[in-house]
């Protein structure tokens, strides 16, 4: 494993929490939300980091935590600063909000976000970085469907939603939440079923996840655990000491085969690293 030092740029930005989020690949470069200090929702910006490992600032305000990238080549972030989704151009980094509100109301804090091939949008709604009083009453997930831009209620019942993905095949939606590691079956138009529980017993809560090409489900814990579309433990990619907690996971590199793994803390082991795999994954 190796910690990319020059991720972050040494320009004395000064972060909340040391928190640094929301790793996805894109066109030969990873992008990552660093967040900033402040009160709730926090201001946070988008680095482009390149295939040398170093990074720049690629939007200064954008205000978001997770990234995602959609089939067609376009970055999207969950943004807790206007509390919805946002799609930014390239290579500027313009906003344009695709949905930003349910019932009236602004989502609370917008995590971690993802994309089935269709256009259908898939994402969590915590209250990490909400505003006081929160915007809406539940801590919540929510799909949008292909050009819309009215969300619909998918789980009001998960305690504090956060990572976000589909299985290869997208008939399996994945999510982490305060309570567990959950798995809904997905359906033709994109509604999906009841949650249940999955890898229980293994892992209690994550963060960000990403998926293999084989559906293997890697979960950002105190390591990076790996479950198989069963849900049994099949590997673990233990994180250097002082490296703090490991926030999110994308798969990247000319092959597909480099995991690069986001983590947050105090300490100048936190940041961005990358280990190298046998296996190519998807790079959401």
């Amino acid at each position: 494993m190796t910690r990319l030092d020059n991720a972050l740029p040494k320009d004395n930005y000064q972060t909340q929490f040391g928190n640094v989020e929301g790793a996805v690949w894109l066109s030969g470069s990873l992008y990552v939300s660093e967040f900033g200090p402040g009160n709730n929702p926090p201001p946070s910006r988008i680095l482009k980091i390149d295939s040398s490992g170093t990074g720049t600032v690629l939007a200064a305000t954008a205000g978001t935590n997770g990234l995602a990238v959609d089939k067609a080549g376009r970055l999207y972030g969950a943004s807790h600063k206007i509390g919805g989704i946002v799609r930014f151009a390239l290579p500027g980094g313009t906003e344009t909000v695709v949905v930003n509100g349910y019932n009236g109301a602004r989502f609370n804090s917008p995590n971690d976000l993802t994309f089935r091939s269709d256009g259908t949008l898939y994402f969590t709604d915590p209250n990490w970085q909400a505003a006081s009083p929160n915007p809406q009453s539940r801590t919540s997930v929510y799909r949008v469907a292909p050009g819309s831009s009215t969300a619909v209620l998918v789980d009001a019942n998960r305690s504090n939603p956060n990572g976000i993905t589909l299985s290869p095949d997208e008939k399996t939606l994945y999510l982490t939440a305060q309570d567990g590691v959950f798995k809904y079956a997905v359906a033709a138009d994109g509604s999906v079923g009841t949650a249940e529980h999955f890898g229980a017993g293994i892992v209690s809560s994550g963060d960000g996840m990403v998926v293999d090409c084989a559906g293997n489900l890697y979960v950002t814990s105190t390591d990076v655990i790996v479950l198989s579309p069963e849900g049994k433990e099949i590997g673990r990619i233990r994180m250097p000491s002082g490296a703090g907690s490991v926030t999110n996971v994308a798969f990247g590199g000319s092959d597909r085969k480099t995991l690069f793994i986001t983590a947050m803390g105090s300490g100048n082991a936190r940041g961005v690293y990358k280990v190298d795999l046998a296996i190519p994954g998807y790079p959401y």
